[in-house]
């Protein structure tokens, strides 16, 4: 689980010698972090404690558009020319949302305007993937407490996207052609249903647990991991244990053209578990990784909700519906990738007998909320 997001960096190093091979995963993502640091630098000042002068300029004409003047009367019919940015149609799906939930863009934006010089220097500061995902999930965390607290808010905003009738394309003079063409297209009932399934796992308290806070430090805990791998620290919680199958899931992700394209996800799918069986459930390392991806009843009730049949359902038929805008052609059947890339997600079945320590955790978990 813990992998995932951090595999596609690479790509780029499939084909390498063993021997060599996690040198060169730490300087793909050594490459990653520079690049998001020069990014960094271009948006903070020089002592790193506020914007840009040329940022902050847009965030503030940003914050004019997202929030409303509160002298302004709450039946005042919308004029189009001072609602550029959202357009009527979306500022009027905000301004229907029960209680402070219609603030929620005013609030997301200041939000951002308050607290993002800081996180941006703290990642900038950072001596370890542990810290700068520390840094991350802690702003991921407080959007997750918007969307939970505010659950209207993906509805709103799927509706301002297919019926956007602001004026940046007018302004700013570009084709809204592929936008046009995209909202279309999605099936965003498909999308909200996933979105709100993702929220229904994340959100509010499990035992007693504050998910949001949990799955945060979860997340942010997982630096470990690539910490000790970069390190060459071989231990439980490092990739270097598990070298072989980790360079056969890279090396299965090479495409060459002419291949079939759902053997060819079926393919680095399954050499993709391969490399997480090895990690989750060998009997050796189980316990410290458990203690690690699985020790919160936050944990295994989001595990749980994400791999749902329904969810899996919806997955597939997302994933098909946007394949045009991934990959030219038809799109290839994934049911069975997703239903095998999502075992993962219920490591007591995914394991087996190999070992029972997920197998205790849930227990433990349906034992207190009995």
């Amino acid at each position: 689980m813990k992998l995932f997001a951090c595999l596609f960096c690479l790509a780029s190093i499939a084909g390498v010698q063993s021997s060599e091979f996690f040198d060169a995963y730490e300087q793909q993502y050594l490459a990653t972090v520079e690049f998001i640091k020069e990014t960094i630098t271009e948006i903070l000042s020089d002592d790193g404690t506020d914007f840009q002068p040329q940022v902050k300029e847009l965030i503030t004409l940003v914050e004019s558009q997202l929030c409303p003047d509160e002298d302004a009367e709450d039946n005042a019919e919308c004029d189009s020319g001072s609602n550029w940015l959202l357009g009527c149609k979306c500022t009027s799906e905000f301004a229907g949302l029960e209680g402070n939930c219609k603030n929620t863009p005013c609030k997301m934006i200041q939000h951002f305007k308050d607290n993002a010089p800081k996180a941006m220097s703290d990642f900038m500061a950072a001596n370890s993937y542990e810290e700068m995902m520390t840094v991350v999930m802690n702003v991921v965390e407080e959007i997750w407490r918007i969307l939970c607290e505010c659950r209207g808010v993906v509805d709103a905003a799927i509706s301002c996207a297919r019926n956007y009738d602001g004026l940046v394309f007018i302004l700013s003079s570009y084709d809204r052609t592929n936008f046009d063409e995209i909202v279309n297209h999605v099936e965003w009932e498909t999308a909200r249903g996933i979105v709100h399934g993702y929220l229904d796992a994340i959100c509010g308290e499990e035992n007693g647990e504050d998910c949001p806070a949990v799955l945060s430090n979860w997340q942010a805990g997982n630096g470990i991991f690539f910490d000790n791998t970069f390190n060459g620290v071989d231990t439980c919680i490092s990739m270097i244990r598990a070298e072989k199958e980790t360079k056969a899931s890279v090396d299965a992700m090479v495409y060459e053209e002419g291949m079939d394209m759902e053997s060819y996800i079926d393919g680095w799918v399954d050499a993709y578990m391969k490399m997480e069986e090895k990690l989750i459930c060998d009997a050796d390392c189980a316990g410290e990784m458990q203690e690690l991806i699985y020790s919160s009843c936050c944990v295994k009730r989001a595990a749980e909700r994400l791999s749902t049949e329904t969810m899996k359902t919806k997955y597939v038929k997302f994933f098909k519906n946007i394949w045009r805008f991934i990959y030219p052609g038809e799109a290839p059947e994934l049911k069975n990738a997703v239903n095998r890339f999502m075992e993962m997600y219920r490591p007591v079945s995914f394991c087996g007998a190999k070992t029972d320590v997920y197998r205790t955790m849930n227990k433990q978990c349906n034992a207190i909320k009995a």
